[in-house]
């Protein structure tokens, strides 16, 4: 089942809103939290591979096992250098940004909307960018979450107003009407 255009905004809008509060009010319990989510997920997916490898061929599990070498490899090299958490909010940023863009392709076919939206999504970016900069204490000190939560916010409020907008049919939805009659040339009357 698949969710319909406004159903799909309010809940892009939603969690996007609601990850862009989290990470500008508590941006270190969020990185800890994206750390330990990273683990769990390596972890079961070292699991998943490994079960694989166990319960295959003879021929195909030694992919399975390599698979679960290689996320191994990935986790202990993310957590000596300490990015796992940077490596999910990466993730969440890219997501955030794929969420403005369809918000923005959305915004632009309609003609009456796109002029108005599409830079007010911006501008408001922007605006909230600069009004956390200068009166949040701890937007400094936090800098990358910081700005991913900004625009997680940003684009979460434009997902919940794209959703509760009520868009005009389009020229696609208007059914195609057959003529009555046909065009025809006038007959040669001779004189």
């Amino acid at each position: 089942m698949l969710l319909d255009t406004k159903t799909s905004c309010l809940l892009r809008g939603i969690l996007g809103v609601l990850f862009g509060f989290l990470a500008l009010v508590v941006p270190e319990q969020i990185i800890d939290t994206f750390s330990g989510l990273f683990l769990v997920l390596i972890g079961l997916a070292i699991a998943f591979f490994l079960f694989l490898a166990i319960t295959s061929k003879s021929d195909e599990s030694m992919l399975w096992f390599g698979l679960s070498a290689v996320l191994l490899i990935i986790a202990i090299v993310t957590f000596l250098f300490n990015i796992a958490g940077f490596l999910l909010i990466l993730l969440i940023a890219a997501i955030a940004t794929y969420n403005g863009f369809y918000d923005i392709t959305l915004a632009m076919a309609h003609p009456k909307t796109k002029f108005i939206i599409i830079p007010a999504m911006v501008l408001t970016g922007v605006a909230l960018l600069c009004i956390f900069y200068l009166y949040i204490p701890n937007f400094h000190d936090h800098l990358y979450i910081s700005i991913v939560g900004t625009l997680a916010f940003t684009f979460g409020l434009f997902s919940i107003g794209m959703g509760y907008y009520k868009f005009e049919e389009t020229d696609d939805a208007v059914p195609v009407q057959k003529a009555s009659r046909t065009f025809r040339w006038p007959e040669k009357k001779e004189r």
